[in-house]
Parts: C-alpha cells; structure tokens; sequence
C-alpha cells in the first residue's frame, strides 16, 4: 500500500526536475540584466537609450582594427552594452591593410569604427560612450532643415560635377545625413525658414541690390553662415563683411610650405592645429589653393576665433606669378596669415549665431576636395555650423573605483603577505601535515 508519505518522497523528484526545466527555459527566452556597479557605470546613459530608440532600422559597426584579440574583445565588450538594448545592431571587423578594396576601407583609417545607418554613415575614432553616441545622434537627424548652396550667380554648385563645383563635398554631406538644396536669390524674396545653413561659394556675377539685402536679412534673423570667399570677391558683398567684422587683404598667399610640399607656391597650408570645438581630435593637413588672408574685425556682440592659418614666412602676393614670385615690403605683407575664421554671437531667441569665413572656395572643389584633410576639415564646419555638435553632449562622470592607487606601505604590506606570508604559511601547514602523519 502507498503512503501519502512514500508518494510524497516519489513525487519530489520529478517536480524539482519540472522545475528545473521550467526556470532554465524561462531564463533562456527572458534574458534578465542587473548593473550592480557603482553609480551602475556599465549601463547605458538615458541619452543614449533616447538616440538608440531614434534608429529603428537596421545599424551596423565596422571596425577598422587589426585582427588582435584583445583589441576586437575590448570592442565586442563595449558594443554588446548597445546590442542588448538594439538587437539589429552588427558589429563586424574589418583590417583595412588586409582588405583595402571595400568601401568601408575606403571612408574610414585604421583604428575608427564605422557606424553604417542606411547609405550613411559617421566616423567614431574613440571607444567611449560620449563619441559613440554622438556618432548615432548625427545618424538619427532628421532630413527637415537643409544646407542651402546659392546659385545663379557664377557660384560653384553642387548640381555640376565640373572642376571647380563642389558635387563631391555636396555628396559626403548627404551620407552624413546633411541634406543639399540649391537656392536662387529673389525666387521666394526670404531665404528659407528650413535652411539650417547658408553657404555663399564665390560668387562671379554680380548681386542685384534686392539680393544683397536677403543675405543680409538672413543673417540679421540670426542664419548661421559658411562663407567661401577669394582674393577677388565681388565689391558689392563689403557690407555684409563690415557687419560681420572682417577684411580681405590685398593680394593672393603665397606660401614656402606649400612650394616645397606641393610645387605651388599659391598654396597655402594649414599645418598646426588650433584649439576649438569643431577641430577636436582632427590632426589633418589642409591645403587652400590660391586664397585671401582674412583679418577678423568683430563688430558688436560677433566674436571672433581663428580656425585655420598658414606658417610665418607666407606673404600676400599682389603680382602675378609669372616666373619667381618675392615678397615686396612696400605693398604686401608677411607673417601668419589667417585663412579661416570663426564667428559666434547670441541670438536674441536664445542660442548661438554661427558664421564660417574661409579665404578660399577652392579647397572643397572637386579637384580638392579629395585632398589630404579637405573634405574632413569641410564637414567638420558644416556640421558645426549647423549645430550637429549640439545634437547631444553625453558627459558622463569619471568612473570613482575605475583605479586602485596605492601607497608604497600600502604595496609593501600586500607583496609581505600575499607574496611571503601566505606561501610560507600554507608550506609550513602542508610540512606539519606530513610529519604528523609520519609520527601517527
């Protein structure tokens, strides 16, 4: 007969196996994560789940690393935080030495990590949440506001693919989701209230008075400006440099660098970096052929900052460049010439007014563009101009444990008993078994 204690005993068994099964099968499908870090520093910021949420197609990371395992674990690590929150988030690994024939090699250096959304894509060149995140925010932008080319009046447009057009630079923004638009002055009498940014190519026709007058509209409101200017730009647009507050000096740059490094000395170049937000982290050199020295004047509330500049021994070449060319102290000057300059001011709505001046249109042209540091040092204001480093700014706090400093007591006292103590220890008890068990 079968007691309800012996049925007991037999029914434990197979329920805890049911269980068992039940709780692994759950854990399978439910993945369930805890950070019980300090200040929970493995988790992802709130910001950063806001963009990821802002991504809902499929997103792919290439890194451009060498096949070292260490290096590929550290990223695998760092983008599965990513991945659990975006599951059609890829990561894959590519060595631009080994494979430099796709297109992955081609937009990106060894060391970056592609971010792929689509047709576009950014370039993350540091494994940090701060610039990953950034990178994705640039993805995520919306298509509503619009980087306006003026045209009509001899300047270089992105809908030609000549030499001297900037269709390539045009073509670079669009897969960084910078959308490119053409605008003929007098068609509307305003300047689009979508332009998110301005961009005046040197000009060769003239402006009509009522023309003159939408730029300067657009930039009283508070437009935010890129400014390609050149040696010979037209007379009419000296008001509209006053009231931003700088001059063209005289004369094209002519520059020893650019004769030794390029064989044209009407090619001035930028070597040293300077410090500002836009040029974080970029080590490039750039090269402005045939441009004009600009000399910032800020007026009222415009400040000024130097963005780009040449070595001290350019100087401002007022002849032609028949056979040598020398510097002539009597009308031309010498020094530092400064070839790209930045200008900010308060809006009265809030914000910030942001106006690019560079000396030169050529350096984005389509035969330059492609140049050492050009098209990088172009996007680099575009995207500042147009507010892309405000899109999101993730600061997040050092990490207070990340770090063991020790005194040298401090290391001393370990080494004596971890490194002494401990192993003379256990010896010494391993001894004293054995005698004991001799002497039984």
């Amino acid at each position: 007969m079968i007691t309800f204690k012996r049925l007991r005993y037999a029914l434990v068994p197979p329920l805890l196996l049911a269980a068992a099964v039940f709780g692994v099968h759950t854990l399978d499908h439910h993945n369930v994560v805890v950070d019980v870090s300090r200040d929970a520093r493995n988790s992802l910021d709130a910001k950063t789940v806001q963009v990821l949420a802002m991504l809902p197609e499929p997103l792919e990371a290439v890194a451009l690393v060498p096949n070292q395992p260490a290096v590929r674990s550290a990223i695998r690590d760092f983008y599965a935080r990513y991945q659990h929150l975006k599951p059609n988030l890829s990561l894959r690994f590519l060595d631009p030495r080994e494979d430099d024939k796709g297109p992955e090699a081609r937009r990106g250096r060894l060391g970056e990590i592609l971010l792929q959304y689509g047709e576009r894509f950014e370039r993350v060149n540091e494994l940090s949440e701060s610039a990953t995140t950034n990178g994705l925010a640039r993805l995520a932008r919306k298509g509503d506001r619009y980087v306006v080319f003026l045209a009509n009046h001899g300047e270089r447009r992105i809908a030609r693919q000549a030499n001297h057009d900037l269709s390539l630079f045009a073509a670079e923004l669009k897969q960084r989701g910078l959308e490119s638009r053409e605008y003929a002055l007098g068609r509307a009498k305003e300047i689009p209230d979508n332009t998110a940014l301005l961009v005046l190519a040197s000009p060769a026709v003239a402006y009509a008075a009522g023309e003159m007058e939408e730029i300067e509209r657009y930039v009283a409101r508070g437009g935010n400006l890129l400014w390609l200017t050149e040696p010979d730009a037209r007379a009419e647009l000296a008001p509209l440099e006053q009231a931003i507050g700088f001059e063209r000096l005289p004369g094209t740059i002519v520059d020893p660098v650019g004769l030794t490094k390029f064989k044209n000395p009407a090619y001035a170049v930028a070597l040293e970096q300077v410090e500002h937000a836009l040029l974080a982290g970029f080590s490039q050199t750039v090269v402005f052929p045939y441009a004009t020295a600009l000399v910032p004047r800020p007026t009222g509330a415009w400040k000024a900052t130097v963005l780009a500049h040449s070595g001290s021994d350019a100087w401002t070449e007022t002849g032609t460049f028949a056979g040598n060319v020398g510097f002539d102290a009597a009308n031309e000057v010498q020094g530092e010439m400064k070839l790209a300059l930045a200008f900010t001011q308060p809006r009265a709505e809030g914000g910030e007014q942001r106006v690019v001046v560079v000396g030169d249109g050529d350096f984005l042209a389509n035969s330059f563009a492609g140049n050492l540091g050009n098209m990088e040092f172009g996007r680099r204001l575009v995207e500042w101009l147009t507010g892309g480093d405000a899109l999101i700014d993730i600061a997040l706090p050092a990490v207070p444990d990340g770090t063991l400093d020790l005194t040298l007591w401090q290391r001393v006292t370990i080494f004596a008993f971890f490194g002494l103590g401990l192993p003379i220890a256990l010896g010494g008890n391993g001894l004293l078994l054995w005698w004991r068990r001799r002497h039984a």
